[in-house]
């Protein structure tokens, strides 16, 4: 069987390794990362994830605009997403109007965890 894909979407090196090793090490998934929105949208077009895990503050593109560009894609609608933000509540209406996750960044690794769990239960295919 294999491990269903997270693609995280994080542009800082740092913190995209630690979502990586944490993932890596403590979960049963596969992530997949991708530096910038662009990429993420690139590498859709071939893999086809279980979850988005999106950095709110992207270079060219915020990841709600992400997370709107991904679900935009055929077959990419109904896919859970968590987004990442050192001010979260700034973009709470934005997140709430998606339906999605907002975590605020610094975050406890067992939070993190616990809502992709809790994301991807809600929305088993």
């Amino acid at each position: 069987m294999s491990l269903k894909v997270l693609l995280i979407v994080e542009d800082d090196p740092d913190i995209a390794a630690f979502l990586v090793m944490a993932i890596s090490q403590e979960m049963s998934y596969r992530p997949l990362l991708a530096e910038t929105g662009e990429r993420a949208l690139a590498l859709v077009q071939h893999v086809k994830p279980a979850m988005f895990v999106l950095d709110y503050r992207l270079g060219t593109m915020n990841g709600i605009h992400l997370y709107d560009c991904l679900h935009a894609q055929p077959g990419l609608e109904a896919i859970p997403a968590i987004i990442l933000s050192a001010s979260v509540e700034l973009h709470q209406d934005e997140i709430d109007q998606r339906q999605v996750i907002g975590i605020a960044k610094p975050f406890e690794l067992d939070e993190f965890l616990l809502a992709i769990d809790k994301a991807l239960s809600l929305h088993q295919e």
